[in-house]
């Protein structure tokens, strides 16, 4: 027996080498500059998602499982904006990696999600991070033309990363990936109906404060502002009378409601009221936190070797800042095998200045999409930090029983949950495969917030269940 064992752990060892030396060497990481060791491999490239080599591609940035990456799953990370670097965030989120103080160096992420699983992130769309078009009007993107572009890039790289094919497949996001995952996960599904050759072997999809239904969020925000008494109830209810415009059960319909002249002087007076500040002071990045302030730091700052940080009740305000200044280092730059066009302009975690978004496909309702890839039995996480004010809880959760509504879906349960015997937030289970999890002390970015309860849900709620 002893003998067998040998022989069956000798195959096994030598199908992982095989099947790890598939990947495509020249996008392998040598070393990225002020970078710890460590002990799983980094791949970075352009992957061309038209026939035009030079013409239409989309950067990506490949980590491995810490442990067993030829058993672990493979996780998607897109972030929203729209517009903004997926690569850039897992440099402040989930990757294996956040920036130094100085914004010269790299430590590693202790709650990076690459301890249990694979991890892919996607610059998208055009114009995001480094990801580029020679044509102009590539630069003019929207949800359809992002996800077309997505179905080919995923296809392309499972070419080039021909082992995953048959691997559980996780998509993830944060933000307006509340539009990017969900159609994609719907790309997905379509292609292994139409195709005869592999499938994606999708498992699930988790959503970080997805923008689901942007309007109503609109309102929410005041919803969250007067459940922490930040606008009292004569403001609140004016708002709530005049801003009516919006129908919760026909959103589809009044996509194309406009706000009053009214309505938008109310919301801005809450607003100002909530921050207790005046227009010419209002700073609004206060509402993706409506409790710590943003980093105030500047590039000049980082440039003569100071340090940017903003600790406000264990959160490094200047996270996403610093990777910002990291991303423009002529030798990060070399290492990631990035900007191969020679950009003429700096790295932007987000918003490059040629970049531009349907705003109308930034206000559609992404409840039918949810509602068909649930009648799929497609598992759906959600989770949301209670201090956003971008897409704070109260809206979604109000979209979620709506959704449930739907489906004929029931609240089967309601409870705390809790992290390391302390509350974690609220969980909201519907029916069997939809669960909403308030993250307590979450910002807008939960993974970079609450990076250690972002990783507890994805590992528990997420790969422990769906796997």
């Amino acid at each position: 027996m002893e003998f067998h064992g040998v022989i069956f752990i000798s195959l096994f060892s030598l199908v992982l080498v095989v099947e790890s030396n598939e990947f495509p060497i020249n996008d392998l990481i040598n070393k990225l500059p002020g970078q710890p060791d460590a002990n799983f491999r980094q791949f970075t490239g352009y992957i061309d998602v038209d026939e035009n080599v030079d013409g239409r591609s989309l950067f990506y940035y490949f980590v491995e499982a810490e442990k067993d990456p030829m058993i672990q799953p493979l996780t998607v990370w897109l972030t929203g904006g729209p517009g903004c670097s997926s690569v850039g965030d897992g440099f402040s989120s989930v990757g294996p990696f956040v920036v130094t103080k100085d914004a010269h160096g790299l430590q590693k992420n202790l709650f990076s999600w690459n301890k249990v699983s694979n991890l892919l992130f996607i610059d998208s769309p055009i114009g995001s991070g480094w990801s580029y078009s020679n044509t102009s009007s590539d630069y003019n993107n929207g949800d359809d033309a992002t996800n077309i572009i997505l179905l080919t890039f995923m296809q392309k790289w499972y070419e080039k990363y021909p082992v995953f094919k048959s691997k559980a497949l996780y998509l993830a996001g944060s933000s307006y990936a509340g539009h990017f995952i969900p159609n994609l996960a719907d790309a997905l599904l379509d292609d292994n109906k139409q195709s005869k050759q592999s499938k994606f072997n999708l498992k699930g999809l988790v959503l970080g404060n997805p923008m689901l239904r942007s309007k109503l969020d609109d309102l929410a925000k005041f919803d969250l502002f007067f459940s922490q008494k930040m606008i009292n109830s004569s403001l609140y209810n004016q708002i709530k009378k005049e801003c009516n415009v919006i129908d919760e059960d026909n959103y589809f319909f009044n996509l194309k409601a406009i706000w009053s002249a009214t309505c938008e002087n109310l919301m801005e007076r809450g607003i100002l009221a909530a921050f207790k500040t005046d227009a010419n002071n209002y700073f609004p990045l206060k509402l993706f936190d409506i409790f710590r302030d943003p980093c105030a730091e500047n590039e000049q700052d980082l440039n003569v070797n100071k340090q940017a940080v903003k600790l406000i009740t264990e959160v490094d305000m200047c996270s996403p800042f610093r990777a910002q200044s990291y991303f423009n280092l002529p030798e990060v730059q070399r290492a990631f095998h990035g900007n191969r066009t020679k950009l003429s302009y700096i790295w932007k975690g987000c918003f490059t200045d040629n970049f531009k978004y349907n705003k109308a496909d930034m206000e559609l309702d992404m409840l039918p999409v949810l509602k068909k890839l649930l009648q799929q039995s497609v598992p759906i996480i959600i989770f949301s930090g209670d201090q956003d004010a971008i897409i704070p809880t109260v809206g979604t959760l109000q979209h979620l029983k709506k959704l449930a509504e739907e489906l004929n879906i029931k609240l089967t349960k309601e409870e705390a949950w809790s992290f390391r015997n302390q509350e974690g937030g609220l969980k909201y289970d519907f029916g069997d495969l939809l669960t909403f999890l308030t993250v307590k002390g979450g910002n807008h970015h939960v993974t970079s917030s609450r990076p250690s309860q972002a990783l507890d849900i994805f590992t528990n709620f997420v790969i422990n269940w769906m796997h």
